[in-house]
């Protein structure tokens, strides 16, 4: 895990995180079966976890670069400085009025 220090990170702070394993504690046994092995059942429960987080991140991937590629343009920009000025002189104007 040396070249990426990140992955190393976030794989302890979850790993040691006793929230985490207290969600996983409580949940996991009402989807196990006593009569069947164990071990392959934890096993497709944690596969279909991998998947679950897996179609998460992939989504959440998708929609910020989206909205990077939406935002990095000069007509964003232009737009957005131009309504942060009105905004700034709006604050301006409500601020006078007040005194």
């Amino acid at each position: 895990m040396g070249s990426t220090p990140g992955l190393g990170q976030g794989l302890w702070s979850n790993v040691l995180n006793p929230k985490a394993a207290s969600v996983y504690l409580t949940l996991m046994p009402q989807f196990l079966t006593s009569s069947r092995p164990i071990a392959p059942q934890i096993a497709t429960l944690a596969i279909a976890h991998v998947a679950v987080v897996l179609v998460w991140l992939l989504f959440w991937t998708s929609v910020i670069a989206f909205a990077h590629t939406a935002i990095d343009t000069p007509r964003f920009r232009r737009w957005m400085s131009r309504l942060a000025g009105a905004v700034l002189v709006a604050f301006g104007v409500r601020t006078a009025a007040a005194s």
